[in-house]
C-alpha cells in the first residue's frame, strides 16, 4: 500500500457518472503511472450503477484517492469542486471512460521545469477493438504565446483540458461553467490567455473512448445551442474584465468558428423550428456585437449572411 505522507505534485480530478463499464480501467491507468506523487481527486456525480462501490473498493487500497460523493450536479460542478478538494501543485483532469498511456503524468510533468504554465499531449482514440497507444515518446515544443496556439485556425491542441496539464496558479480563480455543453473550450480561452506558455507533446498519451453516447456524437439540439450562447458571454465577460484589447482576437477566431459550427450543426439537421431557434440565438448575439463577420472566408460570410436572412 502506498502512504499519502507528503503534499502531491499532481492532482488529477476524475469525474464520475455512470461509467462503471470502463472505471476500473481509468482509475487504473493512474494507479499504474511510471510517475507517482499524485492524488486522485474522484468526484461520484450520482452516479445510479455501481460506480461508487468500484471507486470505494479502490480508495480502501490506496491512501491517495479522494472520494467525492454529491447529488448530480454535472460535469462542470464536479470539475470545480474536485480542484477545491485538491492539494497538488498541477491539476490534471481525466474522464472516467477514458485512460492514460503509464506514463503520461511523468511526461507532461518533466517538461514543467521549463517554467512554463500548461503542458498538453495529443490523444489516440479508442474503441473497444482497438485500445492500445500506438506513439508515446515525448517530443515537446514551446510556444511562448499560449493563447495564440490555441486560437490557431487548425487547433491542433485541440480546446480538451484532459490531455493538457496545468500549473494550479494559473487556474486559481477560473471555474467551469455550470450546466453547459462544451464547457472546455470557455474554460481554456480562459485559461491560455493568462498563461506565459504552453508546451506541446505530440505524443499521443490520453486515451479517448470513442463511444455512442458521447456528448460530441449526439445530435444537435436548442439546449446545445443555448449552451453555445453561454460560453459565448463566458468568454465575452471574462475578456472584458481581465483582457479586453485581446477580445477582437478572440471574436475573429475562436467565437466565428463557434458560430460556424452552431449554423451547420442547425443547417444538418434539417428541423426547421431548429434553425429558426439557432437564428434567433445569433442575431442576438450580432445585436450584442458578440460576433463578427470579420475572421471569416468569403464564402462562410455569404453562407452566415445567407442563414440569417433566409
Amino acid at each position: 500500500m502506498t502512504n499519502k505522507t507528503t503534499t502531491p505534485e499532481i492532482s488529477v480530478i476524475m469525474p464520475v457518472y455512470n461509467t462503471s463499464l470502463y472505471l476500473r480501467q481509468s482509475i487504473e491507468s493512474v494507479i499504474n503511472q511510471t510517475f507517482t506523487n499524485w492524488e486522485l481527486i474522484c468526484i461520484n456525480d450520482g452516479s445510479t450503477d455501481n460506480s461508487l462501490e468500484i471507486l470505494e473498493e479502490y480508495a480502501s487500497k490506496d491512501p491517495r484517492i479522494t472520494i467525492i460523493d454529491q447529488e448530480n450536479q454535472g460535469l462542470s460542478c464536479a470539475r470545480n469542486n474536485g480542484i477545491k478538494k485538491s492539494t497538488g501543485k498541477y491539476i490534471a483532469f481525466i474522464d472516467s471512460d477514458d485512460f492514460y498511456a503509464t506514463n503520461f503524468l511523468e511526461c507532461l510533468y518533466s517538461q514543467t521545469g521549463l517554467g512554463f504554465d500548461i503542458i498538453g499531449c495529443n490523444f489516440e482514440k479508442m474503441t473497444i477493438k482497438n485500445d492500445k497507444f500506438k506513439n508515446t515518446t515525448a517530443h515537446p515544443i514551446i510556444y511562448k504565446d499560449a493563447l495564440k496556439v490555441l486560437l490557431h485556425k487548425n487547433n491542433f491542441i485541440h480546446f480538451n483540458v484532459w490531455n493538457k496539464l496545468y500549473k494550479r496558479s494559473v487556474i486559481s480563480d477560473i471555474e467551469f461553467v455550470p450546466h453547459i455543453y462544451y464547457e472546455d473550450w470557455v474554460y481554456n480561452c480562459q485559461v491560455f490567455e493568462r498563461a506565459n506558455g504552453f508546451v506541446w507533446l505530440k505524443s499521443r498519451l490520453y486515451g479517448y473512448r470513442i463511444s455512442g453516447s458521447s456528448i460530441m456524437r449526439s445530435s444537435f439540439n436548442y439546449q446545445k445551442a443555448c449552451d453555445y450562447v453561454k460560453g459565448i458571454n463566458a468568454v465575452y465577460n471574462y475578456y472584458q474584465e481581465k483582457a479586453p484589447k485581446k477580445w477582437q482576437k478572440v471574436k475573429q477566431t475562436r467565437i466565428s468558428r463557434t458560430i460556424k459550427m452552431m449554423m451547420n450543426s442547425a443547417l444538418r439537421s434539417k428541423d426547421t423550428e431548429l434553425i429558426n431557434q439557432t437564428k434567433d440565438l445569433i442575431r442576438q448575439l450580432k445585436t450584442q456585437n458578440l460576433i463578427t463577420y470579420k475572421g471569416l472566408s468569403l464564402k462562410n460570410k455569404i453562407k452566415l449572411f445567407t442563414f440569417l436572412n433566409r
